[in-house]
């Protein structure tokens, strides 16, 4: 039993339930606070997304979230300085020289390159390698990008159902002749549409949106690092090396300046 699916349903269905227990006790709220809105919005939206996915898949939404706030993209400007070195050391000494440098390498994948060439992998191996792990990596970060994005298409749904739910109970009252109460009510309940496009369009999305692209970064850097190192092992000049990792910018983006690629 799937218990991402078993949680998801069954406890947004319970956040259904309470939302309308809410709604009958009174305990609505006033102004802008909508509390039967913000439990059918918030626990509706979060366990609906997570029925959706797999548990493993869900259990790593905090992981996305530190990616979002705290990842740091490699600069790109350090990578190619560091091919180019490398590249000059193995003309001069020969690959074998490179392993005393490969555990000054920060970048996971940048050092198992490396380690690879320096292992004397045949060629093809190492670029299918490093491919098949880019693959698997543009996956992994797809969830990501997949769990926010499905949550942000969830939000303004749960939206109008906590607006639903607030209107047909604001209607259900509207025999007791206190026509304010009425309005009031009816005011109160439109505010769960507003909380669900706000926490879709404010959150939800916006964190889908930065996790692709930092995804597609990412992305750029490991494929300026195959090219790379599949140049050093091939015996490439460094200055042929340089013009292909040129080839992944505009003229006016190439982050090293002449003298720097030179050196």
């Amino acid at each position: 039993m799937d218990l991402a699916s078993v949680i998801g349903v069954v406890g947004g269905c319970a956040a259904l339930v309470l939302s309308v227990l809410l709604e009958e006790m009174g305990i609505v709220g006033s102004g802008y606070l909508n509390i039967p809105g913000m439990v059918i919005i918030g626990s509706g939206s979060v366990l609906a997304t997570m029925a959706m996915f797999t548990m493993e898949e869900a259990m790593k939404t905090g992981a996305y979230l530190k990616v979002f706030l705290f990842n740091k993209p490699i600069e790109p400007g350090e990578i190619i300085e560091t091919l180019i070195a490398f590249a000059q050391k193995a003309r001069r000494e020969g690959l074998l020289a490179l392993e005393a440098d490969i555990e000054n390498i920060k970048e996971p994948f940048f050092r198992k390159g490396i380690q690879l060439v320096v292992d004397g992998v045949d060629p093809e191996l190492v670029e299918e390698v490093l491919d098949i792990e880019v693959t698997n990596m543009k996956h992994r970060h797809k969830v990501g990008e997949d769990i926010f994005m499905s949550a942000g298409g969830i939000a303004p749904t749960m939206g109008i159902l906590g607006a639903i739910m607030g209107l047909t109970g604001a209607l259900a009252k509207m025999g007791g002749g206190d026509i304010m109460t009425t309005v009031h009510s009816l005011a109160i309940a439109f505010i769960a549409s507003f909380y669900g496009v706000a926490v879709a369009n404010l959150i939800f999305i916006p964190i889908a949106l930065k996790l692709k692209k930092l995804n597609e970064i990412e992305v750029f850097i490991r494929d300026l690092i195959v090219t790379g190192v599949l140049s050093i092992q091939a015996g490439d000049n460094p200055r042929i090396l340089e013009e292909k990792l040129k080839a992944f910018f505009n003229e006016e983006e190439y982050p090293l300046k002449a003298e720097e690629g030179k050196k």
